[in-house]
């Protein structure tokens, strides 16, 4: 993934700031017409390993009875009305989470992609938000030059377990995911393998005749509509991000080699 937006992106992002369209309401787009976004990330702090103490690679003992998509369990109504926008959802019917996520140059940081997807009369709606795999741009007066784009995005410990929390964001909003639990499981194969449960966080971006610049993405704006940063997420100090995220909902079932490639 490049480290700039495309063009026709910040057109898209201008015109609907200008109409007054809601953020959220973009985020769901028809399958098949997804918009994937790069990320950034400041090369800062301790990096440990994946929970297995690999690279993060599928060895093949990996669990056969989970994938990385898995039921998505809103907490609410209301607040997955909000996060998508301004369009009013009828009666959402099978809604998945689908983590893709692969190591960024042996660094324990993760770059890829969460993807949120339902059906609604009859229309099947996927929001994809991504991190990417490169580095930022180097531009004299920014912060965070020559950074890894995924650099937040690492498993840690909390209380002896082995966690991650990562940004990820599309051109209408930023979204943290949380993985607060990993458990071996057997499966009909007898594959076994470790699975993992977690929540989604959303935080819409602000309404704005502006565009986002195109050199950084948004955990390393720090101001203005475009800021997605959250600090338990950059400091690895807690599993709930704060600074104006809301729960999305909850997950669980997703195969841990299957998800962390």
């Amino acid at each position: 993934m490049n480290n700039k937006f495309n063009a026709p992106m910040m057109i898209l992002v201008t015109a609907v700031a200008l109409m007054g369209v809601g953020c959220g309401n973009n985020k769901m787009v028809v399958a098949g017409s997804n918009q994937s976004v790069n990320t950034s990330g400041n090369e800062t702090g301790y990096i440990p390993t994946s929970p297995d103490g690999s690279t993060g690679t599928d060895t093949g003992t990996g669990s056969t009875a989970y994938s990385n998509e898995a039921t998505f369990t809103p907490v609410n109504m209301n607040e997955l009305n909000a996060y998508v926008g301004t369009r009013p959802l009828n009666d959402p019917q099978n809604i998945k989470i689908k983590i893709q996520l692969s190591q960024v140059e042996s660094t324990g940081r993760f770059a890829g992609s969460v993807s949120l997807s339902y059906t609604d009369t009859g229309m099947v709606y996927t929001g994809t938000f991504s991190a990417g795999s490169g580095r930022n741009a180097e531009y004299k007066g920014l912060k965070d030059n020559n950074s890894l784009e995924a650099t937040y995005n690492t498993w840690f410990k909390i209380n002896g377990s082995s966690v991650f929390t990562g940004f990820f964001q599309d051109q209408w909003g930023g979204v943290v995911l949380v993985i607060d639990k990993l458990t071996t499981q057997g499966d009909i194969s007898g594959g076994g393998g470790m699975v993992a449960s977690g929540s989604l966080y959303y935080k819409n971006f602000a309404q704005s005749y502006a565009t986002q610049s195109p050199y950084r993405f948004c955990w390393f704006i720090y101001d203005g509509p475009y800021n997605c940063r959250a600090d338990s997420v950059i400091n690895k100090s807690s599993l709930t991000p704060g600074n104006g995220y809301k729960k999305l909902g909850t997950f669980t079932g997703i195969s841990y080699t299957a998800a962390f490639q």
